[in-house]
């Protein structure tokens, strides 16, 4: 009976010495994810979540889709999404952080004389077939379309789908692997056109108004531009740990100054 009750109690000393046990504290962070949050707010922060932390941030780029489903899967610890959550995805239960707000722009050339379109125009170039700028107020210049890849499952594709063209289908399209390589592609095709975060402005490109307002962090603040969506980041479970610090990081005074630096709209 004796060494019974010695081996019962040597039992639920092991187990409460289980249960106190510390969490395992992280090596480094994996983000997948969004290009427009980890391209400059992600890639800005990680200097300072390290020096704090000791932890890395190891960033890839895969794009919002399949940055949510990797962080779902457990293989990454944050994703970066910029649209709203499905209802099928909130079903989940995943915790996710507002970080601050995009507007999406829809770029053409620097040279075509087009202004601005209404959300049916943006609507119409995109589902196809393309109309001829001419009837868009320009020249007599083909209509140019051009998006990430379809397959890709990127936020940008599904939050235009959303917000311009009614969760219609895309039509006939260039598809190319980066937001920044559509910019590039309108830059050389006078037809061109393409959907990205007001952050990708470049050389040779311009945005128009969309329904007569211009995609700026003010119209996106005030909810007055029409093609504006939500910046998250987004974990499997409520954060703790170095985890829980990144996630605070990016919604303190710091946080948020990098996110207004970036071009976008901050949460707070």
């Amino acid at each position: 009976m004796r060494g019974g009750a010695f081996a019962v109690l040597a039992v639920c000393l092991l187990a409460a010495c289980r249960d106190e046990a510390p969490p395992r504290r992280l090596q480094r962070i994996r983000y997948d994810g969004a290009t427009s949050i980890s391209r400059v707010v992600l890639a800005e922060l990680a200097p300072t979540f390290k020096s704090r932390t000791g932890v890395p941030l190891d960033i890839d780029r895969s794009g919002a889709g399949v940055g949510l489903k990797r962080v779902l899967a457990g293989e990454v610890e944050v994703a970066g999404v910029s649209r709203r959550l499905t209802p099928a995805e909130l079903g989940l239960s995943p915790y996710f952080q507002i970080i601050g707000y995009d507007a999406l722009a829809v770029y053409v050339n620097e040279a075509n004389p087009v202004r601005a379109l209404t959300r049916a125009q943006v609507k119409a170039i995109f589902t196809g077939p393309p109309p001829s700028w001419r009837g868009l107020g320009g020249a007599a210049t083909p209509v140019k379309p051009c998006t990430e890849r379809l397959a890709s499952e990127r936020a940008t594709l599904e939050a235009v789908r959303a917000l311009a063209l009614d969760d219609a289908a895309y039509g006939h399209v260039t598809e190319l692997e980066d937001p920044a390589d559509c910019i590039a592609f309108v830059a050389a095709e006078p037809g061109g056109v393409a959907v990205a975060s007001i952050t990708y402005t470049a050389p040779g490109v311009r945005a128009v108004a969309i329904d007569g307002v211009e995609p700026t962090p003010a119209a996106a603040r005030a909810s007055r531009y029409p093609l504006t969506r939500p910046l998250l980041l987004v974990a499997r479970e409520a954060p703790a740990g170095p985890l829980a610090e990144l996630f605070a990081l990016a919604l303190s005074p710091e946080g948020q100054a990098v996110v207004a630096r970036a071009g976008f709209v901050p949460a707070r």
